[in-house]
């Protein structure tokens, strides 16, 4: 399992590491680039319905292998693309099957954690991280020896289709998804029923439990637009920040392995905190961390402070996904393919609006200044983190021998 999320990790960030070598070659603006990055936000919303429907009748296995090869096949098309169109063409078909995978890998995650009753998604997560670090050193390294993208991309995309092939056994079986209404939560809301609920005028009216089932999946899917932009800008533009602060072309990639190197660190370390200190108090730390870390290296102006701070933020941001898709598997009434669905789609809205917005404020008042917007998110996230992630409700231990194999 951890395979398909160090492979699916190896994916964007391959290619976003080396955004400054693109943004020359096809003399784009930041606006022009802006918009042209939300072509992977296009397509992953356009998948992500579909996908969360497929892992529900099919299960998340069959799903995640046919994504890792359509994502491994389609990614060297993003270095090859000549101009802004083809790359936002390009762009589109790699975030569709990108959201394929990163739904299908999540429930199956879910799947995992809901079988054995151990926390495991922040270290899926963190597996992830290492998977994106990797990236953007190879990215780094290939700039700098001259490797053409397009050669960088293809190889890299032959080993994300290759690795989930060889270890798609290894993953949960069996997970196709059910609504989920469950005994613990039914224990729960029974032990919050008032002594006369068998009076008839007690009888919650259906409209009224319809609002109560909807509204925590609203609110996570609205947070998880805000938890999409303050991990999306770090990634679209930190190599194009460091490349302006002076750093060679080679370097300025690292400004993404600074951020990544920051997002393994904290979700390596994300399940015991959460399990210590509850989910809303490490993403009310973490959001808050993202803040100082953005805010210090604007500060400061120097290409080593914006790298430390872009740490930080990366330690910060690196609680979100995980909480969030944790979150939406457990929410009752909805099903965990369709709870990672609706993470994935508003998380590809977040990262649809991020590009465009950041480059419109870059243009206006410079990328600098840009990043100040992403703290002022980041705060936002840290005062309603209680909103977003509720009490926790985990799900309930089970024997090990209880748990199917692949």
């Amino acid at each position: 399992m951890a395979v398909a999320f160090v492979a699916n990790g190896l994916g964007g960030p391959s290619f976003l590491a080396r955004l400054p070598e693109r943004q020359s070659d096809l003399g784009l603006s930041d606006t022009s680039l802006g918009l042209t990055l939300v072509g992977m936000a296009v397509g992953a919303m356009a998948a992500s319905p579909v996908a969360g429907g497929l892992v529900s009748r099919l299960g998340s296995r069959p799903v995640l292998v046919v994504a890792a090869g359509g994502l491994g096949a389609s990614l060297w098309t993003v270095g090859a693309a000549p101009n802004a169109p083809a790359l936002f063409a390009a762009l589109t078909v790699v975030g569709a099957t990108d959201a394929v995978m990163d739904i299908s890998m999540n429930a199956n995650g879910a799947a995992y954690e809901s079988r054995s009753g151990r926390s495991v998604m922040h270290g899926l997560h963190g597996t992830w991280s290492l998977g994106a670090l990797a990236a953007a050193g190879v990215a780094a390294a290939s700039a700098a020896a001259g490797v053409p993208l397009t050669a960088h991309l293809a190889l890299v995309g032959a080993v994300i289709a290759g690795s989930v092939l060889v270890t798609r056994r290894g993953l949960v079986g069996g997970d196709a998804d059910h609504t989920r209404v469950t005994g613990d939560h039914d224990a729960v809301d029974q032990a919050r029923v008032p002594a006369n609920a068998g009076a008839p005028d007690s009888t919650p009216e259906p409209a009224a439990a319809s609002r109560r089932l909807i509204r925590p999946i609203v609110v996570l899917a609205a947070a998880t637009v805000g938890g999409a932009i303050i991990e999306g800008a770090p990634s679209d533009w930190s190599a194009i920040q460091l490349e302006r602060m002076g750093v060679a072309p080679g370097v300025s990639a690292l400004g993404f392995a600074a951020f990544m190197a920051g997002m393994v660190g904290g979700r390596f370390a994300g399940d015991r905190l959460t399990d210590r200190f509850g989910g809303a108090l490490v993403l009310r730390g973490g959001t808050a961390l993202v803040a100082a870390g953005l805010v210090m290296g604007i500060a400061v102006n120097h290409p080593a402070a914006f790298a430390i701070g872009l740490t930080l933020a990366g330690l910060g941001a690196s609680g979100f996904f995980p909480l969030a898709f944790s979150a939406a598997a457990r929410t009752e009434g909805v099903s965990p393919g369709s709870g990672a669905a609706t993470v994935s789609f508003a998380a590809r809205l977040g990262f649809m609006v991020e590009p465009v917005l950041v480059g419109a404020v870059a243009d206006l008042v410079g990328l600098r200044w840009a990043f100040g917007l992403v703290a002022v998110v980041a705060l936002v996230l840290a005062a309603t983190a209680p909103r977003i992630i509720p009490g926790p409700c985990p799900p309930a231990p089970v024997r090990l021998a209880d748990v199917r194999e692949p």
